[in-house]
């Protein structure tokens, strides 16, 4: 009787053994069959994309470019899915001509799987690999400038393959007024000319960017020494701007940042 339950015993200790021995090879074979991420940390192609646009332009308070970073990490941990690529544009004089981007990647998972994961590794590569940049990017202090291209900047972005996803969002930085050699948002008295001003020194490229299911934020700097006319040019002028926006998740909304 006591051979007969040592037989059952090594039995069941050796059927739990082999157990454990094939779902270490399932789990073995699971994690060498998963698509390694690329340079940027992307797995195939970005399931939704989010840009983030920083008016570098004019210099900022302290309270501004607090806020400016404490929002956009806000968003992308609370708005952003795993895979989906987060990319920070600076505005300033060069834009015109290089528009490159300050920080661009996937985002990475934030939490591992204990069963094949080590769940600090995933934890430290989240921290070092995305947020640590993304937070430098958008911490970055703006050194100021002769001209403000928002809008070339924005109807560049919108040609690119970084605002290209079934899913985007377009997060804008800036006091939104636009000024270059061709086009002074400053200089402008007349709200309903404004527009036909823009498109004359938009002649032979795009007018205004084309985007498809974006959300839009615009949160906005705030100038306090800005006449009220130039006000409502600089408003008029963006409301037709952001006006082809399809989709059914297609949104435009105007938030303002503290200082002044």
């Amino acid at each position: 009787m006591g051979s007969s339950n040592k037989d059952k015993h090594g039995k069941a200790l050796v059927a739990g053994v082999a157990v454990v021995f094939v779902a270490l090879i399932v789990v073995g074979a699971a994690v060498k069959s998963e698509p390694k991420p690329d340079a940027d940390g992307c797995v195939g192609v970005s399931s939704g994309d989010t840009v983030i646009v920083l008016d570098h332009s004019e210099k900022i308070s302290d309270q501004t470019r607090s806020e400016i970073t404490a929002r956009a990490l806000a968003f992308v941990t609370a708005n952003t899915k795993v895979n989906d690529r987060v990319t920070v544009f600076d505005v300033d004089d060069l834009s015109s001509k290089s528009l490159v981007p300050a920080f661009s990647r996937c985002k990475p998972p934030s939490t591992g799987n204990q069963a094949y994961q080590s769940v600090k590794g995933v934890e430290r590569s989240y921290r070092e690999q995305f947020i640590e940049p993304l937070t430098r990017a958008l911490s970055a202090a703006p050194s100021g400038g002769k001209e403000s291209p928002i809008a070339q900047a924005l109807i560049d972005v919108s040609l690119t393959y970084y605002l290209r996803a079934s899913r985007n969002s377009l997060l804008i930085y800036s006091d939104m007024l636009e000024y270059t050699p061709k086009f002074s948002m400053y200089t402008c008295s007349d709200e309903q000319h404004a527009i036909t001003q823009f498109r004359d020194s938009r002649r032979g490229a795009q007018e205004r960017p084309k985007f498809k299911n974006t959300d839009i934020e615009i949160n906005m700097i705030p100038r306090s020494d800005i006449p009220r006319a130039t006000l409502k040019c600089r408003d008029h002028v963006w409301a037709w701007f952001f006006g082809d926006n399809q989709g059914a998740d297609a949104k435009l909304n105007v938030d303002y940042l503290p200082g002044g």
